[in-house]
């Protein structure tokens, strides 16, 4: 199955009009693109050079970042002719309350990009430990951060985890991508992505601590009723707000 395939109802297909706004440049979202992939190749070429395939797992959550992380990872593997026979692997942390459409559109995604996919349960540091344990030749770790992630403002694109965690070489290949990057990738590519972020949501959590990002409510003007809530990508430029919507 090629990784640009129509996936089923709970993931969305880019809509090009985004980036064909007048306001928009498609020449120039492209060469941004093109200039932040090569640095994203680069920083595989280092990372397989330094670890073999099968000591190399991606963290990956189903939000938009980490979608554009395995979308970049997938087309590299796709290129280099060491890596191109070979599955991707994927640590998934589940969470009893966490959205249906989340999990649904990460098993979608194992099957679109062929991956093999490691499920584990409890927080990021017992779900690492779990998978240290399972499986020891895991050394490295493609994460989805960005600098304006909480406890991301010093991480630098290739790190050691903190001490008392399992030892493990963070890779984060979008450090210093803004949210205006990601959905132009997204947009550029036709990367499907969660269904969620069409109904308002901007950083997905779980049901008890993620709402609909209250700057993106349609609101009905005489009564201040919420209506609905626009597409998350209508907050491109505002990075500071992506979180709004955590509690």
């Amino acid at each position: 199955m090629s990784i640009n395939s129509v996936l089923e109802e709970n993931c969305l297909r880019a809509n090009p009009e985004f980036i064909l706004e007048p306001k928009y440049n498609l020449e120039e979202i492209k060469s941004n693109i093109q200039i932040k992939e090569k640095s994203f190749e680069e920083l595989c070429k280092k990372t397989f050079q330094m670890y073999k395939a099968e000591e190399v797992v991606l963290s990956f959550n189903g939000g938009k970042d980490s979608t554009v992380v395995l979308h970049m990872l997938a087309r590299f593997f796709q290129k280099d002719h060491n890596l191109k026979h070979l599955k991707i692997l994927a640590l998934f942390i589940t969470d009893p309350d966490g959205f249906s459409e989340i999990d649904e559109f990460v098993d979608d995604c194992s099957k679109l990009y062929n991956i093999e996919l490691i499920k584990m349960e409890g927080t990021i540091k017992q779900a690492l430990e779990r998978m240290c344990r399972e499986r020891p030749l895991i050394r490295a770790v493609f994460m989805g951060s960005r600098r304006t992630d909480p406890h991301c403002q010093d991480l630098k694109t290739m790190q050691p985890t903190d001490p008392g965690w399992p030892v493990l070489m963070r890779i984060n290949p979008i450090l210093e991508w803004t949210c205006r990057d990601i959905w132009q990738y997204i947009y550029v590519y036709d990367v499907a992505y969660c269904i969620l972020y069409q109904k308002g949501f901007t950083s997905i959590g779980n049901k008890k601590n993620t709402k609909p990002n209250p700057y993106l409510q349609v609101a009905e003007s005489q009564t201040g009723r919420v209506l609905n809530y626009r597409h998350a990508h209508e907050l491109l430029d505002n990075d500071n707000l992506e979180r709004a919507g955590r509690v």
